[in-house]
């Protein structure tokens, strides 16, 4: 963790990171002493596991997190299918948007460039706007939107009684199916009526008042520095439409084959020993053990590879993986695998990686360029984070996990493990050999 230490330190700011830190693991405001205590560690620059494994051995982390009692129930393995991962990772066409925008005049005139950001940035969709009736001739002037709606959500003014909100009042608007729905209301209170809308996506800052999955929910601003015009409405109203833009619209720069061309440029790397073969590229390491499935798993993945399916494979890690796995050179001259773990450099890595059929890593930083590339790509992740965290970006991307009651645990090491390695254990072989077989058949069929 060298960006821990890289972080600028004083008193002050080392109580921010600690109340920070504190507040994501216990998940409430930390007590005074709590605070003071990790405070001090910080300040003293202790490392990042040290503090993290000081965090889990709280009893009130442990209470929420780490000793949950588990039902001894055998988890089975699947695929992981977030709610909105088919959007992020593809382009999805947007046709039709309804943008909220409820408040007063002048919250809707400091949302205007966040209206021209999505009319810009969505030029053939039909673009909808619901907004307090005073602003509707303004709204209809401004030959933005196709279709200009009103709801009485707030009154005229500020300082009178707000009229109370039912879903009869949007009748017409919640029976109208929109591809989007996007509240640029920074304050929670209006994100109720994104319940109340017919859209696959929506999009918002974070609101106890709407019980809708948001596809985007910006969390809300720290108002602690009044100073900074990065609190300003319009700012982070141009936040939300931007985040919501860059989440459908991707850079073709910054992917596929393009990509392959920035990373890797003209190196090139002799994998004459694939001979016509289909090629597996294996990273079965990470940076924690605690997020790997065994090494063992990975071998055993290799052998059948080699032997039944004809497939030419290929390890690849850095030389601390190699000194961590001394029998490794054993397992894969077994495996009739080609381990080029320690003997690469990142960019020969990602020119290998981007020769590819089928790429299968834990959750690291090779499984993040290769998805990236649109290599296909099986990512195996266990039950450290929440995978909406860390979910690879790319096109062809297949995430294995198995749903466990003590994820996301967020433990530094396996040696803070209460229950086993549960969420990786129960990843079978046979599970993960069927996921790759499913994937390297195209390939297999081209032969």
């Amino acid at each position: 963790m060298r960006w821990f230490k890289k972080l600028p330190w004083s008193r002050q700011s080392s109580r921010d990171y600690a109340e920070i830190l504190l507040g994501f693991f216990l998940g409430r405001k930390p007590d005074p002493i709590n605070l003071e205590y990790y405070t001090s560690l910080i300040y003293k620059r202790a490392s990042f596991t040290k503090i993290l494994g000081e965090i889990t051995q709280n009893q009130e982390y442990k209470s929420n997190f780490g000793f949950r009692k588990t039902s001894g129930v055998v988890n089975r393995p699947c695929v992981w299918a977030g709610e909105n991962y088919h959007a992020y990772k593809n382009e999805i066409e947007i046709e039709s948007i309804i943008a909220v925008k409820l408040d007063h005049i002048g919250d809707f005139i400091l949302a205007l460039d966040s209206f021209a950001a999505l009319r810009r940035a969505f030029p053939s969709a039909r673009l909808t706007l619901l907004c307090g009736p005073w602003n509707a001739s303004l709204a209809r002037s401004l030959g933005i939107f196709e279709r200009v709606a009103t709801l009485d959500f707030f009154a005229p003014t500020a300082d009178a009684e707000r009229p109370n909100f039912s879903r009869q009042m949007i009748a017409d608007i919640a029976e109208t199916p929109f591809d989007l729905a996007i509240d640029l209301r920074v304050d929670p209170d209006t994100r109720v009526v994104l319940d109340h809308l017919s859209a696959k996506y929506k999009c918002g800052y974070v609101s106890g008042a709407c019980e809708s999955v948001l596809t985007i929910a910006t969390p809300r601003p720290n108002f602690s520095y009044p100073q900074s015009l990065a609190s300003n409405q319009r700012m982070l109203m141009l936040s939300l439409a931007h985040s919501v833009v860059d989440f459908f619209q991707h850079n073709p720069e910054l992917g596929g084959a393009a990509l392959r061309e920035k990373l890797a440029g003209t190196v090139k790397f002799d994998l004459s020993f694939r001979d016509g073969r289909p090629l597996v590229v294996m990273h079965p390491f990470s940076g924690r053990l605690i997020k790997n499935w065994p090494i063992e798993n990975f071998m055993q993945l290799a052998s059948w590879l080699t032997g039944d399916m004809g497939a030419a494979v290929v390890l690849l890690g850095t030389k601390s993986d190699a000194e961590s796995s001394p029998s490794l050179a054993e397992m894969a001259e077994s495996a009739n695998a080609n381990s080029l773990v320690g003997e690469t450099s990142l960019q020969e890595a990602i020119a290998i990686i981007s020769q590819a059929d089928l790429y299968i890593g834990n959750d690291s930083g090779l499984t993040h360029v290769a998805a990236r590339l649109d290599i296909p790509s099986l990512a195996i992740f266990s039950g450290v984070a929440p995978i909406e965290n860390w979910a690879p970006f790319g096109k062809d991307v297949t995430i294995i996990h198995a749903p466990v009651e003590c994820a996301p645990c967020s433990l530094p090491s396996l040696d803070y493990c209460p229950n086993g390695h549960k969420c990786i254990g129960a990843i079978d072989f046979e599970y993960v050999r069927s996921e790759v077989l499913r994937r390297l058949e195209p390939c297999l069929n081209r032969q």
